[in-house]
């Protein structure tokens, strides 16, 4: 073998194992150095070594058996959850992310990061493994392809997995009753992002309101025609709901108005 091949081999080779120790390919390594590996019946959970494992993380299997009856769908496949020690870890763990999130799904559906912005802003855990299950089980249900075309419709994915997640890290119903009284919702379905906390929980109460006025079957129909061609989300949304996507919102906004106080009459149920 040449030397410069020999070269070039040995620089592939360390470049790939620097990838598994800390970088990229970390999920998939087999040797995960500074991580403590808990194991359960559908996931792996890694997480730094020394410290102690938040119950939440325990819960995983849990989470995604309300995962399989919230979305009426499968996990196939199993997860593996990583709590990256620092933000440098996460940075070479995930270096295409940019921006201080607070957890990541990786196109898979298989590879969730809670990142260290949980703990420093003192969120709930569990509210962000359950948002991300949301978002594997999705992807788990669909090609890499597809997957990637949902994130590009985040009132529906993030809607969904906002709901899911329960989450009140964003606004409170009552905070965004208040804001929703004086401000148009069509900025936040149109691909307005300056505000996303205010634009999550809009997405969640439409997927809401959609769903009690609806109904769950028609729902769920209409989700799993949208996983199959993400690209014509709104305009297969007459078809399913006898209603055009904007006008739908129109609508969601005048009954957020009109009831005052609250988003709808009973819990959504999924």
């Amino acid at each position: 073998m040449p030397k410069w091949l020999r070269w070039a081999a040995t620089a592939v080779f360390l470049i790939v194992v620097a990838a598994a120790l800390d970088g990229p390919l970390f999920p998939w390594s087999p040797v995960k150095p500074g991580y403590t590996h808990f194991t359960l019946h559908r996931a792996d959970i890694y997480y730094p070594t020394g410290t102690t494992l938040e119950e939440a993380y325990r819960q995983v299997d849990n989470f995604i058996a309300e995962a399989e009856t919230f979305h009426r769908l499968k996990m196939p496949d199993r997860i593996t959850v990583i709590a990256p020690r620092t933000w440098t870890d996460f940075h070479l763990q995930a270096p295409w992310q940019r921006g201080p999130v607070g957890a990541l799904t990786l196109q898979t559906g298989t590879v969730i990061f809670i990142t260290p912005k949980v703990g420093e802003k003192h969120f709930d855990t569990a509210e962000f493994l359950r948002h991300e299950l949301s978002h594997a089980i999705l992807d788990q249900n669909t090609t890499l392809w597809r997957g990637h075309k949902l994130n590009y419709q985040p009132w529906l994915f993030e809607g969904l997995a906002v709901d899911f997640g329960r989450q009140k890290a964003y606004l409170s119903e009552d905070e965004f009753i208040s804001r929703a009284r004086s401000e148009p919702f069509a900025p936040a379905f149109n691909g307005n992002r300056s505000d996303m906390r205010f634009n999550y929980v809009a997405w969640r109460y439409f997927l809401e309101h959609m769903i009690h006025t609806r109904g769950r079957d028609r729902f769920q129909d209409y989700l799993l025609r949208v996983m199959q061609d993400p690209d014509r989300a709104r305009a297969l949304f007459p078809e399913f709901f006898g209603i055009s996507f904007d006008d739908a919102v129109q609508e969601f906004q005048a009954r957020v108005r009109e009831l005052g106080g609250m988003i709808l009459p009973v819990p959504s149920r999924f």
